[in-house]
């Protein structure tokens, strides 16, 4: 088996044992940095790379929360602009390896100035492990090279703190429905896989416009550095409404054009206009994917729902990932490239 589909296939398991972990283990650590959170005066959430994207939904999380001072910044920018950064400011910082360039660094100039800060990593040793005030073991096992495991248990660690944000214990129907979740998402792995292998614009697009809705179109920058990692194709996102203001002519002249991109729709918060605007798009071509939760009115040439369980939007995304990690991996398959190659892996750690 490929290394990339044997790692987005342990995923559910791994995921389970996080959630174990964070809720028996690791409890009393998760209370206090929950606690942490709730009392500071602002929330930086920052790292780079497929980590970047792992805070994404616990930034989500946050806003619905009810945090208004929350931010999400790549920490390339927060090293180029010192002076923007505030002493008031909680750090929290993910990283798999801990040693990636620009979050090692961060970390020790964190340390150095005397910021207050949290590493969420599978690697404790690791220099942002060591050099952040407070540090939360991700005990998920490791990815071969394309972060898959590590995109989901570290946002299912982010996720967690939120929910535990006011509380001493947590929700014990949260909790079955995420465990509900990732065991389906473990008996029904090679259906899903079927599923979204069958979708038949792999071999035919050149590039897709991602567009979505709220959570959605975080989640769908997700897919595009999926699809950039593994399949080497590239993606614009944006909001379904954006599109609808002018890129959407890049679909209605397809004929004219030399490229084939193909529009691809996680229908978050669907109204009256996004199913007129989505209808267009069906209108004007059959290379179209739709994505959207069971019970919703799917539209689109190929059409792929996926179970809620009732939990909040920014946890379905644990659910989602699934399916557009192995969309990845089978627009890389089918246009000849080995999934999860790549030419240079020095970006890892340089």
């Amino acid at each position: 088996m490929n290394v990339l589909l044997k790692n987005i296939f342990e995923q559910p398991y791994e995921l389970n044992r996080v959630l174990t972990d964070l809720c028996t283990d690791k409890l009393d650590q998760v209370r206090e940095l929950s606690r942490k959170m709730t009392m500071a005066k602002e929330i930086v959430l920052t790292s780079m790379g497929s980590a970047f994207y792992s805070l994404m939904p616990m930034y989500e999380a946050l806003l619905e929360a009810g945090c208004k001072n929350v931010s999400l910044v790549e920490t390339a920018d927060l090293i180029q602009h010192p002076e923007r950064m505030s002493k008031n400011a909680f750090y929290i910082m993910m990283s798999r390896s801990g040693e990636s360039r620009e979050v090692a660094d961060f970390s020790k100039y964190l340390k150095e100035n005397g910021y207050i800060s949290l590493a969420i990593t599978m690697t404790p040793t690791s220099t942002m492990g060591t050099h952040c005030t407070y540090m939360l073991h991700d005990i998920s096992s490791y990815d071969a090279i394309v972060c898959i495991k590590a995109y989901s248990s570290m946002s299912l660690c982010g996720l967690f703190l939120v929910h535990m944000m006011g509380r001493e214990n947590p929700d014990p129907e949260f909790v079955a429905k995420l465990h509900q979740a990732f065991d389906w998402l473990e008996e029904n792995k090679e259906k899903i896989h079927e599923q979204v292998a069958a979708i038949p614009v792999y071999t035919k697009a050149h590039n897709f416009y991602l567009v979505s809705r709220g959570y959605g179109i975080n989640m769908m920058r997700s897919l595009s550095l999926w699809t950039e990692e593994t399949a080497k194709m590239t993606s614009n996102i944006m909001s379904l409404d954006n599109y609808y203001h002018g890129p959407m002519e890049i679909i209605r002249y397809q004929s004219q054009i030399k490229t084939v991109t193909v529009p691809i729709l996680l229908d978050i918060l669907p109204s009256e206009r996004s199913k007129m605007i989505w209808g267009k798009t069906c209108a004007a071509t059959d290379l179209n994917v739709y994505f959207g939760p069971e019970g919703g009115e799917a539209i689109g040439s190929t059409c792929l729902t996926y179970p809620e369980f009732g939990l909040p939007g920014a946890c379905v995304t644990l659910i989602i990932a699934m399916y557009f990690q192995l969309f990845s991996y089978e627009c890389a398959l089918q246009n000849g490239i080995n999934p999860g190659e790549f030419q240079d892996e020095g970006w890892v750690v340089l």
